[in-house]
């Protein structure tokens, strides 16, 4: 039974329309032929029997007089009998003559009593009025069974969801566990719940990385701004007394000079910033091992310069991949010139595509991430400006690309305590 219903619940709206459609018909049908047969019944028993008569007697006595009776008798069946009539008086005459007459019964709604006739025509008006109230009965109870079994939950579920995404909530499950439309139509409003909470998410934390990031660019400018507000003011009270030499002042000059060049690399990096969100990617078809190839020669010149050994591993066949690779590119070259700095002997690339995913990682044999870097990775887009000056900007720019592009970066360290930097580009 269980199963029964089951399958019942899980038939598409048209089915179980019809289903329940026919399933009211045939108990309308039913119903109203026992209503009929039962009427019928009902006024073939008010009516008279046909096979029943009246015997009527006709008796003349010797002075002339007559005297009639009537008898109800029923006849047609075998072995009938008259009734033998008797005189109650023995001293009565006895008749000179006997007569006997049939007369049939009037078997019509005429012969019938008031209360009798009223109960039969009251029978043939319930035979047509009845069926007619079974019938608009069982399309009111049909239509409101259909709704209630399989449109009132859902599309309360689904007013109700509504309401919760105008109130901006997205945190919330929709669930409808049904095969038919009602359920189909709840799954894709739940996928476009997901998809809103994960847009609703991906521009949330937009906006704060852009909030972190101005922050940050904010405290970071303040250092080369003090420098330079720092060395005017020295150079405004010593100068008219002649405390400074020459060669104090060409090095308080050149160290304006490189906060001044600080201050224009971050206005560049932060006009790069700005600019990543208006790219429009282009992708090619490539072959991954061309690519690949190309990837491997362009590194190793740059490596070879300042004597250190790159290597590059990989299980990729000749198979074709679709992406950017102006993008792909940028990011590489960020992260490599990244690894080039901090790297004392090698770099390592291991390059490999899982399903739809080309993953790079990054291996420099430097001192790794700092513990620090490594736990506000995710808060902050920018690092901490190092000592030679190196705003960190190339990862920033990095991450950005990786999220156009439908992947990601990651930054840690291995066990080594070597810094790893993993690249992932939907291709």
């Amino acid at each position: 039974m269980e199963t029964l219903i089951k399958k019942l619940n899980n038939l598409s709206l048209r089915k179980y329309f019809v289903v329940s459609v026919l399933a009211t018909l045939v108990i309308i049908v039913l119903l109203s032929l026992f209503t009929i047969w039962g009427c019928m019944s009902f006024r073939k028993y008010l009516l008279p029997d046909s096979n029943n008569v009246f015997l009527k007697v006709y008796r003349t006595y010797e002075d002339g007089s007559e005297v009639s009776y009537s008898v109800r008798v029923k006849v047609g069946e075998e072995g009938a009998e008259l009734p033998v009539i008797t005189a109650d008086d023995k001293a009565a005459k006895k008749p000179v003559e006997t007569r006997y007459a049939i007369q049939r019964i009037e078997n019509s709604v005429d012969s019938l009593s008031p209360k009798r006739k009223m109960a039969y025509h009251f029978c043939g008006a319930a035979m047509v009025v009845i069926p007619i109230i079974f019938s608009i009965a069982g399309i009111l109870l049909c239509g409101f069974f259909f709704y209630r079994r399989k449109l009132l939950l859902p599309l309360g579920m689904l007013s109700e969801a509504t309401q919760q995404i105008l109130d901006q909530n997205l945190d919330f499950n929709l669930r409808y566990d049904s095969e038919d439309e009602m359920g189909v139509l709840c799954s894709s409003f739940e996928q476009m719940r997901l998809k809103l909470s994960e847009n609703y998410s991906e521009m949330w934390n937009m906006l704060e990385e852009r909030r972190l990031l101005q922050a940050s660019i904010a405290h970071d400018l303040r250092n080369p701004i003090a420098v330079i507000e720092g060395y005017t003011e020295y150079l405004q009270l010593n100068l008219k007394k002649g405390r400074l030499s020459e060669q104090r002042i060409l090095k308080i000059a050149e160290n304006i000079n490189m906060s001044a060049k600080r201050l224009d690399n971050y206005t560049e990096s932060v006009r790069t910033l700005n600019q990543m969100e208006d790219i429009e990617l282009k992708r090619q078809k490539i072959s991954a091992s061309d690519l690949l190839s190309d990837i491997e020669d362009d590194f190793k010149i740059i490596a070879q310069k300042k004597n250190i050994d790159f290597r590059i591993s990989t299980l990729l066949s000749n198979e074709e991949i679709c992406i950017d690779t102006s993008v792909l590119y940028r990011v590489l070259e960020n992260v490599f010139n990244n690894a080039m700095r901090y790297a004392k002997q090698c770099i390592d690339l291991d390059v490999s595509l899982n399903g739809q995913k080309l993953l790079f990682a990054i291996v420099d044999d430097g001192d790794g991430f700092s513990d620090e870097t490594l736990s506000e990775q995710r808060k902050l887009l920018l690092a901490k400006a190092s000592e030679d000056g190196h705003l960190g900007m190339g990862l920033a720019i990095s991450r950005i690309l990786c999220k156009k592009h439908g992947g990601s970066l990651e930054i840690g360290n291995n066990e080594m305590h070597n810094a790893v930097v993993k690249i992932i580009f939907s291709v």
